[in-house]
């Protein structure tokens, strides 16, 4: 045999015709033998006796190797016509090196093939005779596993999708259940869905002040008093759902408020009722040509990046003073209205515009003339990677608004306005921890008191980075106030606010343009190393989930080692300012810090740590000096089903 560089390829039967392998190719049929440097080969040769057939192949190798100095390759390549990278089997040539160990080697096989065929006898002695449980037959429906033998077989033998048939929204109205981070039910199509859950955060807090903010509250100091409370900061009761695919609803009822009702009668706290407020109340319709989405309702109006994540996965305990000034004063931050949401490539440049109602209550009504309130926010996404491990959101928001109208004062006895609807607003704020739950208990730490106006016109510009488990977020809040003046004598409330509230000049002075602004920025740390996940439908943050859950059971029973998984842990700082000063007016200045440490325990459950320092610059109307330092400790327990 001569040497040859090329590859050749032949049937049995051609070896049987001509020991020596031609060089070019030979019709080989359905299965090819494809020998490299006369590789050995050992596959399915017709009819004549296998250990015939690897004695030769073995002669030929050896007496190769003698003449020409030529070795057995190692590898033996096997393949079918067309294929592009045929199978390399080790070859059995470069193993024997003699007769002897062809034979051993044939022993060797006939003795397995012989165990093998002794363990079959019994398996089917046991299957006839009932001791084995018998293999279901085949159906027709049982997908072939035979594997094709060429290219045309493989194709055939692929798995055929049908087309789904053609379905009517709303014909199957079959809910099957399941926990998703709350209950969920849901049609087969999900077209259908219904969520059932809700929220509750108990809050400890324990405070510390200056002379200054300790005073009584004519002397300029906080108004309530701040004091060491344990109370409910949340409690809600929430159902939201789709129905016909397009269409999506949202129910949710806070039962931890209060009001200022003026009871004569004082079965708990004077002057606080606990009322049932409503929060997300409102119905959307998506996939609208142009629109995106429409939603209808008591919703959160687009301004502001954490006015919009929603507070059962908040960074600290309370969100920044911008919130209480700017954001949310005064209705728990929801508005009823309408607005239109859109988004572009892939969600990563997103819009959100709406008209609300300017109401100054939690109750989702006003009962006054005037407050029409436009609202826009645009967001992009210039890095987005790893479902937004790593992320940069810019976002800017803006409102234009006039104020609520409000009467000057009320008639003691029956309850009516008096005198003409005004155009009123007011800005203040509550602290980083809170001594009560949304209502009159919280003491206020800055305060302009009522302010006239015809127009008003806020900016909000977003910064937000998260890269693995560190992230940043910032924000900035500007407030213009137009042709804005002190209240008259005759408006409601007025005496009080001179003690509370901070400088104004004589009532009726007019004051131009008022201009107020506040921030945030605030840095978080997963020390387990937790990302916080990032939600291109509303364009903000969302639930954080542990990689481990936490709990400590015992290995093995009683008396075992305790098996402890921490849950995740994360660190933050923040530092938050608000300015209420500019002009004539002085309502305060507010510098804080708070540090935090959470501890999440599941994807539901989680405690937080956080220490205050707020420094409080303030002089009320009667010139009164309250400012200084406030420090609070707080720790809430805050869990959601």
């Amino acid at each position: 045999m001569a040497k040859s560089s090329d590859k050749v390829v032949c049937t049995a039967s051609t070896l049987y015709e001509n020991f020596a392998v031609p060089s070019d190719q030979v019709d080989c049929g359905p299965l090819a033998v494809h020998f490299d440097h006369y590789r050995s080969p050992f596959t399915k040769y017709g009819s004549l006796p296998r250990a015939f057939l690897r004695v030769i192949f073995l002669l030929a190798s050896l007496l190769g190797s003698a003449q020409s100095g030529f070795c057995a390759e190692d590898f033996l390549v096997i393949g079918e016509p067309g294929d592009s990278s045929p199978l390399e089997l080790r070859s059995v040539a470069a193993r024997l090196n003699s007769f002897d160990q062809v034979s051993d080697a044939l022993l060797q096989e006939r003795v397995k093939i012989a165990a093998l065929e002794t363990r079959l006898g019994q398996l089917e002695k046991k299957t006839t005779s009932g001791e084995a449980e018998p293999l279901p037959a085949p159906s027709a429906t049982d997908k072939p596993t035979d594997k094709p033998t060429d290219q045309a077989a493989a194709h055939t033998s692929k798995e055929v999708k049908k087309p789904e048939e053609p379905y009517e929204i709303g014909t199957d109205t079959t809910f099957k259940s399941k926990w998703a981070d709350t209950l969920m039910a849901e049609s087969a199509h999900k077209d259908f869905r219904v969520k059932i859950g809700g929220r509750t955060q108990v809050d400890a807090v324990a405070f510390s002040t200056g002379v200054g903010p300790e005073q009584p509250a004519g002397r300029a100091g906080l108004a309530p008093e701040l004091t060491d409370t344990v109370n409910m900061r949340r409690a809600r009761f929430r159902m939201e759902g789709r129905m016909y695919e397009v269409y999506d609803w949202a129910c949710e009822y806070d039962f931890v408020n209060q009001l200022n009702v003026n009871a004569s009668t004082i079965p708990n706290e004077r002057d606080a009722g606990p009322l049932t407020a409503v929060t997300d109340l409102w119905i959307q319709i998506r996939e609208l040509p142009i629109l995106g989405t429409v939603r209808v309702g008591n919703q959160k109006d687009p301004y502001g990046f954490e006015h919009l994540t929603s507070s059962r996965w908040l960074n600290f305990m309370e969100r920044s003073f911008s919130q209480d000034a700017f954001e949310g004063p005064f209705n728990n931050g929801f508005l009823p209205g309408i607005e239109i949401m859109n988004s572009a490539y892939d969600g990563r440049v997103a819009w959100q515009v709406g008209e609300f109602k300017n109401t100054n209550s939690p109750f989702g009504f006003s009962n006054s003339t005037g407050g029409s309130q436009t609202v826009g926010r645009l967001v992009m996404l210039p890095v987005f990677e790893d479902e937004g491990r790593k992320l940069l959101h810019l976002g800017v928001s803006g409102r234009t608004m006039e104020p609520q109208r409000r009467p000057p004062g009320y008639d003691q006895t029956t309850g009516d306005p008096t005198g003409p609807t005004v155009p009123f607003t007011r800005f203040r704020s509550r602290g980083d921890i809170r001594n009560g739950p949304p209502g009159p208990l919280n003491s206020i730490y800055a305060d302009t008191g009522l302010l006239q106006a015809n127009w008003q016109n806020m900016i909000g510009l977003e910064f937000v980075g998260n890269n693995g488990p560190w992230s940043f977020q910032s924000e900035y809040f500007g407030s213009w106030l137009y042709n804005a003046r002190t209240p008259s004598l005759a408006a409601n409330g007025y005496q009080n606010n001179k003690n509370t509230s901070g400088q104004q000049p004589a009532p009726g002075t007019a004051l131009g343009t008022v201009f107020y602004q506040g921030g945030y920025a605030e840095v978080l740390y997963f020390l387990t190393g937790e990302s916080r996940t990032y939600s291109l439908i509303e364009s903000r943050f969302d639930r954080p989930i542990p990689r481990n859950n936490f709990y400590v059971v015992r290995e093995g029973g009683r008396g075992g080692r305790p098996a402890v998984s921490e849950g995740a842990w994360q660190l933050g700082v923040r530092y938050n300012y608000l300015c209420l000063n500019d002009g004539q007016v002085n309502g305060g200045v507010l510098n804080g810090m708070t540090l935090g440490l959470n501890w999440l325990m599941n994807p539901n459950a989680r405690i937080y740590f956080n220490y205050d320092f707020t420094y409080r610059q303030f002089v009320n109307a009667n010139n009164v000096n309250g400012s200084g330092a406030i420090n609070g400790f707080g720790t809430r327990l805050a869990f959601d089903f």
